[in-house]
């Protein structure tokens, strides 16, 4: 990660820059992938740039040794604390970009995954999922997004699921890098292993920084007041689009 002289967040390789907002999403509920015009194939980004956008960056470039981003601990505060400490500087980031006008509504797989955005001055984050019947259960969060609550609360939450969602993943070849030691798993019981919660509600919390990722493919995060009820990469994609489109 290097400082950009162009705005935005921009992946290099050998053929040069390209910007994220011209990225070509492989739509997946589970994972994030994405193509590039410069050929570069990025898979599970989200938490990097989630780490971006929350501690305010803008003009930044990526150049990767490989195509999946190394999961590290399965949250973002890895990369929100190499920010800190390398000196970059809180610049007008991609979190104070403009407000949305009017509202945004989207939903998936018949209306039980919603996404809305509301117009508002501030950017604030509702997310409720709903795991009833695991040991995750019911969970619900509200966050008025700011580069000091991103770094000090949410950029800790580390990615989570059922024993039966890491199996899918490894036999489809993600998630290559995951481990207990970075990624919550739940089986019937709670916490696989000797693992524990860094906060109650780190779960749902983790659904945060994956929408904030997500959302900047649209090149900003605009104003508003984001709710997501069961949602996941595939709509929070569709959603950046939609705010890409109303900004182009």
């Amino acid at each position: 990660m290097r400082p950009c002289e162009r705005p935005g967040i921009h992946f290099r390789n050998e053929n040069g820059l390209s910007p994220v907002t011209e990225a070509v999403v492989e739509e997946d509920s589970r994972l994030t992938s994405f193509s590039l015009p410069n050929g570069a194939v990025v898979r599970t980004a989200e938490h990097l740039l989630a780490a971006i956008a929350g501690m305010g960056l803008n003009a930044v470039e990526l150049e990767l040794s490989g195509s999946e981003v190394p999961i590290l601990d399965g949250s973002a505060f890895p990369f929100a604390e190499a920010i800190k400490d390398c000196g970059f500087t809180e610049m007008d980031g991609i979190l104070k970009g403009r407000a949305i006008s009017a509202p945004i509504f989207l939903e998936e797989n018949g209306g039980s995954r919603l996404i809305a955005a509301a117009p508002s001055d501030r950017l604030t984050v509702t997310y409720i999922i709903d795991y009833s019947g695991t040991p995750i259960g019911l969970q619900k969060v509200k966050y008025d997004i700011t580069s000091e609550t991103f770094y000090n609360i949410i950029s800790k939450a580390r990615t989570f699921g059922l024993t039966s969602e890491l199996d899918y993943l490894k036999q489809n070849g993600l998630a290559k890098g995951g481990t207990l030691d970075n990624a919550l798993i739940f089986d019937e019981n709670g916490t696989v292993g000797s693992q524990r919660l860094r906060f109650p509600l780190e779960c749902v919390t983790h659904k945060v920084i994956d929408l904030l990722g997500d959302l900047t493919l649209a090149g900003e995060i605009p104003a508003a007041h984001y709710v997501a009820v069961a949602a996941g990469h595939s709509i929070h994609g569709k959603l950046a689009r939609r705010i890409r489109a109303l900004f182009s």
